[in-house]
Parts: structure tokens; C-alpha cells; sequence
């Protein structure tokens, strides 16, 4: 319903504005930092993330059309900056920390269908990593970068061979950056190393397999949120050059004209969060206002909402 009314707004009104800034959703019922959100058939997920002692299990499911969020079933464990994908009405989650896993990144696999009662394990990735980047393009899994034994090399998981394998030449491995896709392309944007984040924009064609390079962040970041928006790329927040130093900041990017402008900025500055659009409307979801070790401590509930509207 909400894709269909987007699609009708875009095409009645081929000039959209967004509304005055962002607005207060229904929070989620459990407050959490470095989780993961993503799409799917119209509802978003968001699943895991840092608990104060350790990282935590629960998942939720946001519905637009009635406006509440619902428990679906607890991942098998806790886990926190994990990768997230929706793939063919299919979630995955792969890899992360793992609250019994000693602060070591994992290799471990789930998946979700909506007519599951249980998370069902998948085929590992063929190395343990955390804090990276995972998408779904051109009906694979991407996974990029992160922490891990082979993070350099990019993981690629083919349903139809139900296998991963690994693919090399891609650009040097950034934790705590976001891939985005876009038809054939995924572009992975920021990230970084705890004492020095990014502005690099990496775009992959999977059709010829090869990389190029975008436009950069003017300001550089990790642990930011992002989607696609109205079919340009959204940026929230994350974390700044500065130590402990929590982003605001909202940035938008084109790939037709390979530029970067400024959105509106958040009501609060956080990182960690994740994002995710339905129709007309662009969801912020969780995070923590505190940077690095402390955003668990900070960590919130709160959603926030952009919304398109047309414009006359």
C-alpha cells in the first residue's frame, strides 16, 4: 500500500519536497545501539544490537500501516554490529560480535522468512568478521570490509549454490561503513578506523565486477545510518573525527550527478542507529547518543521520521 501511494506521488508530482524536518515515530519497545534495520515486503526489522552488558537477541517488526511494532522471534544469540540483508523476502544475519563469543568477531549465518517461527541457520561466511557492511544485489549477498580474518575481500553468497566465496580487488577493508544498493551497483560509504573515519564513497558494478570511486563526505564518519530515500542515498549521523564525537548531520547523495548536499539535520545527534524507507517516509531507528564505548550506555528508543511530500 505504502510503495503503491509513493509511486503514485512520484509520478502525479515529479517535483517532491520534504516535509519541515524530522518528526517523533512510535519508538521501539527496547532500546538499543548497533543494531541493524532493514526493509522487507513493507515492514522494517530491526534486529540485535549493544546491550549494556552484553549484546542482546531481541528483534522487532515496525509496521507503517498500523503504526505499532511487534516482537517476531529472538535471534539464537545476542549479537551486535552484525551484517543485516533482506534478500528475496528473506532476512540474513551473518557474523558480528556475539554475546558468547569472547569480543571475537563470528562467522555464523541465520535467516528469517515471515512464515518462520524460528531463525534457521545458513552457511557461514567463509570468515569471521564484525563491524562491516552487508547488502543484497542482483539476488546475492554482499558482505564488505569490516573486522575479520579476510576482510579485505569482499564475501559473496550465491542462494541458488546455497555457498559464499570470496572475491578480491576491492578497496582497502573500513569498519563500520554502510553498503547501499542501487539496481546493478552497491555503494559503500564512510567508515573507517576508531581514530580515523572516512568520507570514501566505493561504488561495485555486479555486472562487470569492477570498483569505482564517488564523490566523498565532505565530513568524515563511522557507525552512521543510511538507505535509500526517493532514489538517492541518505546519511545520518555516526561518529566524528573527534573523539567521542556524535554527528548531527544529514547528508543526501545523487549518483546521477555523483554529488553530495545537506539534508535536514536530526532532532538529536546519535550513532549506531539504523535506517530504513517505506513509501514516503525515511525511518531513523535506535542508536546511542554517545560515541565508540559508550553508546550502549546512551542508547535510545526513539524513531525518527522524514517524510516526502509533493510539491506543487
Amino acid at each position: 500500500m505504502f510503495r503503491f501511494l509513493f509511486v503514485s506521488l512520484v509520478l502525479l508530482a515529479p517535483n517532491l519536497a520534504f516535509a519541515q524536518g524530522w518528526s517523533e515515530g512510535r519508538p521501539m519497545d527496547t532500546a538499543r545501539a548497533a543494531l541493524s534495520v532493514v526493509e522487507m515486503q513493507g515492514r522494517i526489522y530491526a534486529i540485535g544490537g549493544a546491550g549494556r552488558l552484553a549484546p542482546m537477541s531481541v528483534a522487532e517488526r515496525y509496521d507503517p500501516a498500523a503504526g505499532s511494532w511487534r516482537g517476531i522471534p529472538d535471534l539464537p544469540v545476542g549479537l551486535e554490529q552484525f551484517g543485516l540483508a533482506n534478500l528475496d523476502g528473506t532476512l540474513y544475519v551473518a557474523g558480528g560480535y556475539a554475546a558468547d563469543g569472547n569480543g571475537e568477531a563470528g562467522a555464523e549465518v541465520w535467516s528469517f522468512a515471515e512464515t518462520d517461527r524460528e531463525w534457521q541457520p545458513a552457511p557461514a561466511l567463509p570468515d569471521n568478521r564484525a563491524a562491516f557492511a552487508m547488502v543484497a544485489a542482483d539476488g546475492k549477498l554482499y558482505a564488505i570490509g569490516g573486522s575479520g580474518s579476510q576482510s579485505d575481500e569482499m564475501a559473496v553468497f550465491d542462494p541458488k549454490k546455497n555457498e559464499w566465496r570470496l572475491l578480491e580487488g576491492g578497496p582497502k577493508a573500513r569498519r563500520a561503513s554502510v553498503a547501499l544498493a542501487i539496481d546493478s551497483k552497491i555503494y559503500v560509504i564512510a567508515g573507517g578506523s576508531a581514530s580515523a573515519p572516512s568520507g570514501q564513497l566505493d561504488i561495485y558494478d555486479t555486472q562487470s565486477n569492477t570498483w569505482t570511486k564517488g564523490a566523498e563526505l565532505s565530513i568524515a564518519r563511522s557507525g552512521h545510518a543510511a538507505a535509500v530515500f526517493a532514489g538517492k542515498l541518505h546519511v545520518m549521523g555516526g561518529r566524528g573525527g573527534g573523539r567521542g564525537q556524535t554527528l548531527q548531520d544529514h547528508w543526501i547523495y545523487d549518483p546521477a550527478e555523483d554529488d553530495w548536499s545537506q539534508g535536514k539535520n536530526l532532532s538529536t545527534p546519535r550513532t549506531g542507529a539504523g535506517a530504513a524507507a517505506v513509501g514516503p517516509s525515511l525511518y531513523l531507528i535506535g542508536g546511542g547518543s554517545g560515541g565508540g564505548f559508550y553508546a550502549s550506555f546512551t542508547s535510545m528508543n526513539s524513531v525518527e521520521v522524514l517524510r516526502i511530500l509533493p510539491e506543487f
